[in-house]
């Protein structure tokens, strides 16, 4: 065909795009980026005696405008054969390839068309269209920093070009840089208004910069975006993450009578309602549910925790066996369950349930964890060491697992195994110092009958868990006791202050600095600590009462 080449005028809109994923609060949130119209090349082929290279450019030309034709008409799988054989035959043509990295990423075959894209910049570096594709995927693929790199190449490119303003805004937001989120968001407010997603991300930012008032004013314009109800609870989702329950609930009342779904805004209603510790507004919006024929597993379950709260243990059992009948697969039900028949002092049908579970879920070391803790409190040790042993042998990586079977062993005399099981742990998990903490409370009951070297480790291990986490309270009282008992007592005022601040509900923190202060002569101090210690006391007393259970909150 000579100097002839086939022109590539066509042109495809992708209304799809790339999909773009974030978090917010655990929660995975599909955003979509619409891409602009592709921009293709125009190849001109030239030189004589080149017929057969000619021919293959002719050919790849044939198979890629047929490629962008399927694609448009929504046939994406033939669209992608028909393009990987342009590619395959003009392997170094950066439209065919960019053209096949926008169809697998329709197609969410998110890898491949990166690595797609990444071979067309290298051919034509200066694509703009192409490296916003690339970021969006690499933003869906939560490789932010990469994204982030490309996004910064395109704003330097053209400092007007919003579309990648808008994106790095929220990939600023992804990697935790609020500042920089709202700073950028806030300059293309139009694209921002656009996407519900992007106005919840700027919303988050002002929130985690503390600026509430502009986080809820940018909320409230999705009560009249075009998105509707379902934009509308997206917003009171971020509300309720970011604690602000006030906000949150105002919106989800502002759709309750427009949101398609009455069970999930009904739901996420009594959630905002029980983090907001409203937990008679929280049962009463699920007992309404459920008399309306809304029954789900979830449901129950939070209500068994609006019970729980209310000091009404029957109930919230009761809640809590439902929501094992309605969902008998869900090990948390059985672990919830036993949670609050723990709280409430109810340790035989605790340790009926975590039995329950362990027969329910024999492979979970989860269960046995559960069965060995309830073990431990009624005082069967033996049985306790055996069930912590199978949680171990179920998942050794696990320092609960570790860290229960020392204690058991301990507690069943099993002195020796319990050192053995403690210094093996210390060194698997060198960063936990759980393990140092508790290996030296061993030591310390053993110091009791004399030995003078066990004290010594255990003081050694107590810094040494300071080291690794100097927020523990306990570590802090315990060395703070041990410089008391040693005269050392201006060192032992220092880690005992440090323990009151840490957890001022400790009663024997405030029992030892009266002491402390008694020896250096402030009274007044020492009578103010005792007064405390005795307040804490009576509190403590009082919640062992079977209608005052310790607060639980559910996972």
């Amino acid at each position: 065909m000579g100097d002839a080449a086939l022109p590539r005028s066509c042109t495809i809109r992708i209304g799809v795009g790339g999909l773009s994923i974030f978090f917010a609060n655990d929660r995975v949130i599909i955003f979509l980026v619409r891409l602009c119209t592709l921009l293709l090349f125009s190849t001109t082929l030239h030189g004589s005696g080149q017929s057969t290279t000619s021919d293959r450019n002719t050919q790849a030309e044939v198979h890629a405008n047929n490629g962008l034709d399927l694609a448009q008409s929504g046939n994406l799988s033939a669209a992608e054969l028909e393009l990987r054989k342009a590619v395959e035959l003009a392997p170094t043509n950066p439209a065919f390839l960019s053209d096949l990295g926008t169809v697998l990423g329709m197609e969410k075959k998110l890898e491949e068309s990166t690595n797609t894209f990444q071979r067309a910049l290298k051919l034509d570096s200066n694509n703009s269209t192409v490296r916003r594709y690339l970021a969006a995927n690499l933003w869906q693929l939560h490789q932010y920093v990469e994204a982030k790199k490309n996004l910064e190449i395109l704003v330097r490119q053209d400092s007007a070009d919003k579309p990648a303003l808008l994106l790095l805004g929220m990939v600023s937001e992804n990697m935790k840089d609020y500042a920089s989120a709202a700073r950028i968001l806030a300059t293309v407010p139009a694209l921002v208004r656009e996407q519900p997603e992007s106005i919840a991300a700027l919303a988050r930012s002002y929130y985690h910069l503390g600026n509430r008032e502009k986080a809820r004013a940018t909320l409230e314009q999705l009560q009249t975006h075009p998105a509707g109800p379902k934009g509308v609870f997206l917003g009171a989702e971020i509300a309720d993450g970011m604690q602000d329950y006030a906000t949150a609930e105002k919106l989800l009342i502002s759709i309750k009578t427009t949101f398609p779904d009455r069970s999930t805004l009904g739901y996420s209603l009594a959630s905002v309602e029980y983090h907001a510790r409203q937990f008679d507004d929280s049962r009463q919006t699920l007992l309404d549910l459920i008399s309306s024929g809304y029954q789900s597993s979830k449901i129950y379950r939070l209500l068994g925790w609006c019970y729980q709260e209310q000091h009404q243990p029957a109930q919230a059992a009761q809640a809590f066996e439902q929501a094992i009948a309605l969902e008998p697969t869900q090990e948390s039900n059985y672990a919830d369950l036993s949670k609050i028949l723990i709280a409430n002092r109810s340790l035989p049908a605790a340790l009926a349930v975590a039995k329950r579970t362990a027969q329910a879920f024999p492979h979970s070391a989860g269960a046995f964890l559960l069965q060995g803790l309830v073990e431990l409190k009624v005082g069967q040790f033996t049985d306790a060491v055996e069930s912590y042993t199978h949680a171990f042998q179920l998942d050794s990586a696990n320092p609960d697992a570790s860290l229960g079977l020392a204690e058991a062993q301990f507690a069943a005399g099993m002195s020796k195994d319990a050192t053995q099981t403690f210094e093996a742990s210390t060194k698997q998990f060198p960063r936990d110092a759980r393990f140092k903490l508790q290996y030296a409370l061993i030591l310390l009951k053993a110091a009791e009958t004399g030995n003078a070297t066990a004290e010594a480790h255990a003081e050694e291990l107590l810094k040494s868990a300071l080291i690794i986490n100097h927020s523990l309270p306990e570590v802090h009282y315990h060395l703070g006791n041990l410089a008391l008992k040693n005269g050392r007592t201006t060192e032992a005022l220092t880690y005992l202050e440090t323990a009151a601040k840490l957890d001022p509900r400790i009663p024997e923190t405030h029992f030892a600095l009266a002491r402390v202060y008694r020896r250096l002569g402030r009274k007044e101090a020492a009578s103010r600590e005792m007064e405390i210690y005795q307040n804490l006391q009576k509190v403590e007393s009082e919640a062992k009462s079977p209608n005052m259970p310790d607060g639980v909150s559910p996972n």
